[in-house]
């Protein structure tokens, strides 16, 4: 958030600039700061080429995808509630209106109806994307995504054991906090194959304290509502059957049970979703899509900047980000 923020403070100093009605400013060879010496002077058109050199490209995109995407979409009530959360997420760090309003004006915004225009504009480069992701992604894709990784609802159990690795800890001290995670896991899983009932190991082992007390019980879900590796290892299960080996997630090392599995939905019944999950793993695997669908978008509408300066920079600028080297 501070970083996005950060990009955007010239543009008050620049509106500001622009409103001024002295119409003395308004010509750029005209002088904005004077001195005995005159040589010293600075003209407005310095000042102008200063901050299109450090800021232009950043303001001309807002100012171009506001232009844009306000006519290409209307505001929405969920698209309200979507800005409405985003703002409340940094009031609720603030005791008093007056705290939240100079937080933000740190960043060059005004006021809160500015940073609301910041975040409806957000949303609505997300709806671009999100199509030019949808629009990539083929009938083969959703078919090979239903027959390999779509079951039915399935119920069912987990043991979670915490490493207590650190990103502060050396390798080594790392690797061995990761082996005591897995040794015990490795015990608790001995336990279940000695004959104790996977609730009881769940309640003796499990560091899950939402629900260690009643065995380990996840309820009924969706793969689709998996992680990947989550995911896998409830599919390779049978029904009554657990993890005979450890299986090392973003948590620690889990051992599940799967307890019933219901019938396999239709493609038609659950397409939405997985054009939802692929565009997801696709946005996640490359971050230039969200560069590509805005530059695709600005250039369908015609898009041109008629100053050759601003638009090396836009050039340059869309070729870092699409490459992924910025």
């Amino acid at each position: 958030m501070k970083k996005t923020i950060g990009l955007l403070i010239a543009f008050t100093i620049i509106l500001t600039t622009a409103g001024c009605k002295d119409a003395n400013l308004k010509e750029g060879s005209n002088n904005l700061v004077t001195f005995n010496d005159s040589s010293l002077n600075i003209k407005t058109e310095d000042l102008y080429n200063e901050l299109k050199e450090k800021y232009g490209i950043n303001i001309l995109l807002d100012l171009i995808d506001a232009k844009l995407l306000n006519k290409e979409y209307e505001d929405t009530e969920e698209m309200k509630t979507y800005v409405d959360v985003q703002v409340s997420s940094i009031k609720n760090y603030y005791e008093t209106d007056e705290e939240f309003l100079n937080y933000i004006k740190s960043y060059g915004y005004e006021s809160e109806d500015e940073l609301r225009e910041y975040f409806k504009l957000n949303y609505k480069r997300n709806l671009i994307v999100e199509k030019y992701v949808n629009n990539s992604i083929t009938e083969n894709d959703i078919n090979s995504y239903y027959e390999n990784k779509i079951t039915g609802d399935i119920t069912g159990s987990h043991i979670l054991i915490e490493s207590t690795a650190t990103d502060s800890m050396t390798e080594d001290e790392q690797r061995k906090a990761k082996e005591e995670a897995l040794n015990k896991a490795k015990e608790a899983i001995q336990k279940i194959k000695d004959g104790t009932s996977f609730a009881d190991v769940a309640k003796e082992y499990s560091d899950d304290d939402s629900n260690y007390d009643n065995g380990g019980k996840m309820g009924t879900f969706n793969t689709l509502e998996l992680d990947d590796v989550t995911r896998q290892a409830f599919t390779k299960l049978k029904v009554g059957e657990y993890s005979t080996e450890a299986v090392e997630t973003e948590y620690g090392y889990e051992i599940f049970l799967k307890e019933k599995e219901g019938k396999k939905p239709t493609l038609k019944e659950v397409k939405t979703k997985i054009i939802d999950k692929l565009r997801d793993e696709k946005l996640a695997a490359d971050s230039t899509l969200q560069y590509k669908a805005m530059m695709e978008f600005r250039k369908e509408k015609g898009f041109k900047i008629k100053d050759d300066v601003l638009n090396t920079y836009y050039d340059n600028t869309m070729k870092n980000l699409t490459s992924g080297t910025n």
